[in-house]
């Protein structure tokens, strides 16, 4: 396990490595792999090996992530991989993907249709026309 994993792993106030982390999302991330961590590490006990303990915590974090819906979310979901890629949590080759994933979703965001004011048209077809009758 690397020292930075590490202390994430133990210390139930570790936050960024040397400074403290001001995002929420990311807490809560780092507090979801705590959990899970120290679950699955008092399940085995005393074991030679802390992985599946590792891992557990790593699917938890991912768990925790925000959803890449909203400016919002999509910021938290960025500096949740930061972190994660950081701190060695997650592999860099997947944290670029998840970045990717986090690009096209400021993409679809950035190229919303803007709303107009103007009322929506009425659905379905439109009224059959029926030329008028000739006066006799």
């Amino acid at each position: 396990m690397t020292d930075d994993l590490a202390l994430i792993a133990n210390d139930p106030d570790a936050e960024a490595p040397g400074r403290p982390s001001e995002n929420a999302a990311v807490v809560r991330c780092i507090r979801a792999f705590q959990r899970a961590y120290k679950k699955v590490l008092d399940e085995l006990g005393k074991s030679a090996s802390d992985y599946p303990a590792e891992k557990a915590g790593r699917e938890a974090y991912l768990r925790a992530l925000p959803p890449l819906s909203g400016y919002e979310n999509i910021r938290d979901f960025i500096a949740c991989i930061a972190y994660a890629d950081l701190t060695e949590l997650i592999r860099h080759s997947d944290a670029e993907h998840f970045l990717d994933s986090a690009k096209v979703a400021l993409a679809a965001i950035r190229y919303q249709p803007k709303r107009l004011d103007i009322p929506p048209k009425p659905l379905g077809r439109p009224p059959k026309f029926v030329p008028a009758q000739k006066n006799k």
